[in-house]
């Protein structure tokens, strides 16, 4: 089963000193072997942008943690599309394949007051806005096909600019022209994770892993039908939520479920006893989608180029 953990710096983590505590705790978690490490804290239930700041951090945190995919929980009401794509493609190709994103609507209240009233959005609109930032962003590692850069130094060769292209994304509140100033990442797109509890759990947009809280073994497994039903999670690993009111050896009786997600931002000994308790993954050099299964994504300009 596959293992999961936010990872958030502490509230007395400050200065120099801070740094190196958080660093340690990056280093020690990386060695009792998870899965998945989201970077991000923890409101209501629900995973938020944490106070390190997800997007800025990811590439470090990659080189911390050296085999498990890292996610950053970002707000998805208020990013940019085109700086989202460009940081998560270089992202991906700096940690090897192995970068994630989890945009969310949780705790958008506090984010608002950081933007100013004029950034404010209405929880009601809020799935639509989490929907139309997930399809401009994707729209825009469409713009490069998988194979465009060449990097021939000896001919002299870049890339194939026929193999890059516009996109002319026009959504409810975001457009973008294209193309992308950066590649398509290795992933095609980096892994999209989504926390069931948050106000993006209605999204028909496919995610790669999904976050379910649970108070049942009964509860969870007919969820999990529900999920495999439904557009949005058909085809995603589900981890269930440990730690709170459903226990790791509930979870483990649960069938169809992928894997857990450990709450309450655990150390690096809580996750290394999770390890030894749940049933091994693959050891997997490859690509973040390659460890979870997961098909790498269409590019719907390339899908017609070979009709």
């Amino acid at each position: 089963m596959y293992l999961s953990l936010s990872i958030d710096l502490a509230p007395g983590e400050t200065g120099a000193e801070g740094f190196r505590s958080f660093t340690t705790r990056l280093r020690d978690i990386d060695a009792a072997a998870p899965d998945l490490v989201i970077l991000g804290g923890e409101r209501d239930g629900a995973v938020v942008p944490g106070r390190i700041e997800g997007l800025v951090n990811l590439p470090w945190v990659t080189g911390q943690i050296a085999r498990a995919a890292v996610a950053a929980a970002l707000p998805a009401l208020h990013g940019l599309p085109f700086h989202v794509a460009r940081a998560l493609s270089a992202i991906d190709f700096v940690s090897g394949g192995r970068a994630g994103w989890m945009p969310v609507c949780a705790n958008h209240d506090a984010i608002d007051r950081a933007y100013g009233a004029a950034y404010a959005i209405a929880d009601g609109d809020a799935p639509a806005k989490y929907d139309d930032f997930i399809r401009a962003t994707q729209a825009l590692w469409d713009s490069w096909d998988q194979d465009a850069l060449i990097i021939d130094k000896a001919r002299g060769d870049y890339l194939d600019s026929a193999k890059v292209r516009r996109v002319e994304y026009r959504g409810p509140y975001f457009a973008t022209m294209g193309p992308l100033n950066a590649a398509r990442p290795p992933q095609g797109y980096p892994l999209l994770v989504r926390d069931l509890a948050d106000l993006s759990s209605a999204s028909d947009l496919p995610a790669d892993i999904a976050l379910l809280d649970v108070e049942s073994v009964a509860e969870a497994e007919a969820t999990i039908v529900r999920l495999r039903q439904a557009p949005g999670t058909a085809g995603a690993v589900i981890l269930l939520k440990t730690g709170g009111a459903f226990a790791l050896e509930a979870a483990m009786q649960v069938a169809g479920a992928d894997g857990v997600h450990l709450t309450g931002l655990p150390d690096a000994r809580t996750v290394a006893a999770a390890r030894a308790m749940l049933p091994a993954t693959p050891e997997s050099d490859g690509t973040a989608r390659a460890r979870f299964g997961l098909a790498m994504p269409t590019n719907p300009f390339t899908q017609k180029a070979l009709v």
